[in-house]
């Protein structure tokens, strides 16, 4: 099978180095030519396209692995060739993306639950989906969308089907609000960063909860500009906790204070049974009402 790859950065280069492990053969496009040079030096592609036409018109899987604004640009544009038996892209949101493909055969809106502060070939690993969720918006077509679960179990994740309204809203909470808290703290410990002894005093809690801050903003703005409405809310009812919490701090309010504490180790043991066995927390079979792609 040949794996055409749209965009080489980190999940790109990640999808061609599992799939070459898989044993396909893997044809590559980056409007950054040196990414592209890197992810084939890497093992991720075994040539390089002149455009994501070219690519796409002569592989059996396209991914296009880009972010958010240009996936959707690419897709509103890409010819309705009919050698790719699916195409799937990545994007952290779904419901401009599915608008974007309604013309583009055999697509699948997806979204793998796998990443890294880190960009680039560089920091891609073929395990990178190993045991971890690969969301999909399901198509009418059942036949694609078997083809779709088999590509995405060929990579090692496991398939999990979602519409694209409950998956937006859901990862404005699990995806994009942690991205929000982590900026917003890198931004307040830069606005320390001349403070000696705080730096010398920050810990592996600090270096851990500030691991997202990393990130680039080149990634985030689309996302957030797509989904602001979900990440809004959870941004304002995450400050309201904050707020809750720093009056019970205040008024040495125990009670609520250690409940809280009860509360969220409850919550943080729950999603640590799910990494590696995502079965547990939602069956890959399951179906939403609403169904995408056609």
């Amino acid at each position: 099978m040949l794996v055409g790859i749209l965009g080489t950065g980190l999940i790109g280069s990640s999808v061609g180095l599992a799939a070459r492990a898989a044993g396909d053969d893997t044809f590559g496009w980056d409007g950054n030519g040196a990414a592209a040079s890197e992810a084939a030096a890497i093992g991720a592609l075994c040539a390089i396209g002149p455009s994501p036409e070219a690519v796409a018109a002569e592989s059996d899987v396209v991914v296009v692995a880009l972010p958010l604004a240009a996936t959707v640009e690419l897709l509103a544009r890409l010819p309705a060739s009919r050698h790719a038996g699916l195409v799937i892209d990545v994007a952290s949101v779904k419901q401009p993306v599915l608008t974007a493909a309604a013309r583009v055969p055999y697509f699948v809106a997806s979204h793998p639950i796998a990443g890294s502060e880190r960009r680039g070939p560089a920091a891609a690993r073929r395990d990178l989906f190993s045991g971890r969720v690969w969301a999909y918006v399901p198509p009418r077509d059942r036949e694609l969308e078997a083809r779709a679960r088999e590509f995405f179990k060929r990579l090692g994740a496991t398939p999990v089907a979602v519409d694209a309204e409950t998956h937006d809203r859901t990862v404005a909470f699990t995806s994009h609000l942690p991205q929000v808290v982590a900026t917003a703290l890198g931004a307040s410990l830069a606005e320390r960063a001349d403070d000696r002894v705080l730096r010398a005093l920050c810990g592996t809690g600090m270096l851990t909860m500030t691991r997202l801050a990393l990130s680039s903003w080149t990634v985030w703005e689309g996302i957030f500009a797509a989904n602001a409405a979900p990440v809004h809310e959870e941004v304002r009812a995450f400050a309201g906790i904050l707020g809750d919490t720093a009056d019970a701090i205040r008024d040495g309010e125990r009670g609520s204070l250690s409940h809280m504490f009860q509360r969220a180790a409850a919550g943080a043991a729950t999603l640590r049974e799910n990494v590696g066995a995502p079965g547990l927390v939602i069956d890959g079979t399951e179906r939403h009402q609403s169904r995408g792609s056609p």
